[in-house]
């Protein structure tokens, strides 16, 4: 071989080399592209977490309100009908109980099982002591359903606000 010329395993190594290279550049590139796509598919899922969340949070808090109101409602008619029980108290009565047992839907779907377990006592009592006031019956039984229902109530509402972060 005369000092001029190249070996024939140098320009074939170089090309080698060059076609290595060049994979390389493409696996890297490729693993890199991998890599960003799953952080962000993960970070719109903690997004998307975070909107169901948001969401359950308002339909919750929102059925919480409803059930409040209805029972603060029922509450009021209750104690009406206990002091002075009047043909217009009791059908406002019937009413009021038909739009507490109305307003368990929400409850029912969106609470956890604790808050749902409390609503039903709570509520077994407000509707033991409205059949009881609608039948005629008012003494010492009645005033022990009222006391044991706003015990229960108070328990109810202590656990609904602190389930939505609010105690």
């Amino acid at each position: 071989m005369s000092s001029g010329q190249v070996p024939l395993w140098v320009p074939i190594v170089v090309g080698l080399l060059g076609l290595f290279g060049a994979l390389g550049a493409q696996l890297v590139g490729g693993w890199r592209e991998d890599r960003r796509w799953r952080r962000e598919v993960e970070r719109e899922d903690r997004r998307w977490e975070r909107e169901r969340e948001a969401r359950r949070y308002e339909a919750r808090a929102q059925a919480y309100t409803d059930l409040v109101s209805a029972v603060e409602s029922f509450d009021w008619v209750l104690y009406q009908a206990r002091k002075s029980p009047s043909a217009e108290v009791m059908a406002e009565l019937r009413v009021v109980s038909t739009q507490a047992r109305n307003s368990l839907g929400g409850v029912n779907v969106h609470a956890p099982e604790a808050i749902r377990s409390l609503l039903r006592e709570s509520l077994i009592r407000r509707s033991d002591l409205a059949k009881q006031l609608l039948e005629g019956e008012n003494g010492p039984a009645q005033d022990l359903l009222w006391k044991e229902g706003q015990r229960e109530y108070q328990a109810l509402r202590s656990r609904m606000r602190e389930d939505l972060g609010l105690d």
